[in-house]
């Protein structure tokens, strides 16, 4: 049984990748460490530990000495590399590129084989390019959704009036829903124009969209070869970790 986690800006999720005994992975996510060590603690010792941490250091060195006392085991966290997996990174300084951001990219190009756009839907929004060889050609952050909208609740006079509105790409009747398809709409928009621009020199690009709002971003999306991937980010670890460090 390998754990592998990712701890985010706001959560931390994690899955148990099955054993001899076990056909499917656990699955879980949970608001902050203390609330991971307790769920923990009623399962069994793993024979491997993979980590990926985008929180603060903190966090990772809390679980790592969990594990070491009631398992007896060191987690392997991952590190950016400028080539691995196929992929290689432009960054002029790696130390700057997300680790998650990176291993959706190992995972996704591990899947497509080929060209591929990588979009994650969280607390951030992240967009990034791989060619056909698997180059990394650059990307974008953004403000989430939600973030978008408290940015705008926080630096002008707009209040929203607190009541769910159902995402479109139509035009807005009221201010809450002018934000919420405003801010949908435009990161569509930035979806589909760059899946264009990729389709023009590359061969059958595909899109792998993650994060807790991929299924709503997903639904509006005019991409034929769209896949969610609920562990874009888990998947790569299995690729970073399998790996040495290149000397770059």
């Amino acid at each position: 049984m390998i754990l592998e986690l990712d701890i985010g800006n706001s959560k931390i999720k994690w899955r148990r990748m099955p054993g001899k005994h076990n056909k499917f992975p656990i699955r879980g996510i949970n608001d902050g460490v203390g609330d991971f060590l307790r769920e923990q603690a009623n399962y069994g010792k793993p024979s491997l530990i993979r980590m990926s941490n985008v929180s603060h250091r903190s966090i990772a060195r809390s679980i790592a000495e969990w594990t070491h006392v009631n398992w007896n085991i060191k987690p392997v966290e991952a590190a950016v590399m400028r080539r691995c997996g196929r992929v290689e990174v432009q960054y002029s300084d790696i130390s700057r590129l997300g680790v998650d951001r990176w291993l959706a990219m190992l995972a996704a190009f591990d899947k497509s084989n080929g060209p591929c756009l990588i979009v994650d839907c969280g607390t951030a929004f992240t967009l990034d390019i791989l060619s056909e060889e698997g180059m990394h050609l650059g990307g974008f952050i953004l403000p989430g959704l939600r973030l978008m909208a408290d940015i705008l609740v926080s630096e002008t006079g707009i209040r929203l009036d607190g009541k769910g509105v159902e995402p479109t790409l139509g035009l807005g009747n009221s201010t809450h829903e002018a934000v919420v398809n405003g801010a949908v709409a435009s990161l569509v928009a930035l979806v589909e124009k760059n899946m264009g621009e990729l389709a023009k020199n590359s061969p059958d690009p595909k899109v792998y969209i993650t994060g807790g709002d991929a299924a709503l971003l997903a639904a509006l999306m005019n991409c034929a070869q769209l896949n969610i991937e609920e562990d874009l980010v888990l998947d790569g670890l299995a690729v970073a970790c399998a790996a040495k460090p290149d000397t770059d």
